[in-house]
């Protein structure tokens, strides 16, 4: 069994984040051309006009009655959240 002192571990940790970190930005900053055309088809250049997305889950059985509720407002960046925790 290897015993790593604290301070060597937090240099395995800090040296995967850099050697991660160039990878995960070029491939976040290049999409597939398919993408942006999926994303046109659905209505991506609308987004800015949407006031607000709600959902409503609910599930009705013999021995259970669920209930959750979600609206996001994306101008304001709220959520609020209906039901039992």
């Amino acid at each position: 069994m290897i015993n790593l002192r604290r301070l060597d571990v937090i240099r395995i940790f800090a040296l995967g984040a850099v050697l991660l970190t160039p990878s995960a930005i070029s491939w976040a900053q290049q999409r597939p051309p398919i993408a942006d055309k999926m994303a046109k088809a659905h209505g991506l250049d609308s987004f800015g006009q949407i006031e607000g997305i709600r959902y409503t889950f609910n599930v009705e059985r013999p021995n259970l009655n669920v209930s959750r509720s979600w609206e996001w407002n994306p101008k304001t960046d709220s959520v609020s959240y209906e039901g039992k925790d």
